[in-house]
């Protein structure tokens, strides 16, 4: 995690093998929603995935193909897509990861909050690997949204 970022992590004693983290990202909901709901470029800034395929449409129950780190082919879906709260799940051979994304308006910017709860063998060997996952992508998301609102104001 980047050390000056608004990030805020901890684990989530009742979720199993469940990570929470939260941030304020300079950035209208409006933007950090497009990001979360463009299927193929996932992986430009989840740290997860190293290709996610399919149409570049954002649709509830499509599987998407992906390649995650360690080259482990699975696939993403869109559980659910509101205003304000997106949630999916991705699952490889042993491993399968339901997430959500909540999106609250701050200012000129949004209060993001990112949880995850991983399931499967592979899961629980990995469990020290995902430690500050959830802080990486919330940065890496932040980085992209504010990139992209300021070349909206340009």
């Amino acid at each position: 995690m980047n050390p000056d970022s608004n990030a805020n992590s901890d684990l989530d004693p009742g979720a199993g093998n469940g990570h929470s983290s939260h941030i304020l990202i300079p950035a209208p909901v409006g933007i950090v929603r497009q990001i979360l709901l463009e299927p193929t470029a996932l992986a430009e800034w989840n740290p997860a995935f190293l290709s996610v395929k399919g149409p570049s449409e954002a649709l509830t129950g499509r599987r998407y193909p992906l390649v995650a780190r360690g080259a482990l082919r699975g696939h993403w879906e869109y559980v659910s897509i509101g205003e304000t709260l997106v949630e999916g799940r991705w699952e490889v051979p042993g491993l399968a990861e339901t997430n959500s994304w909540s999106l609250l308006p701050h200012g000129e910017g949004t209060h993001v909050t990112h949880s995850f709860t991983h399931r499967g063998g592979l899961a629980a060997l990995l469990r020290p690997a995902f430690a500050g996952v959830a802080d990486l992508r919330l940065d890496r998301l932040s980085g992209r949204a504010a990139q992209r609102a300021l070349a909206q104001v340009s």
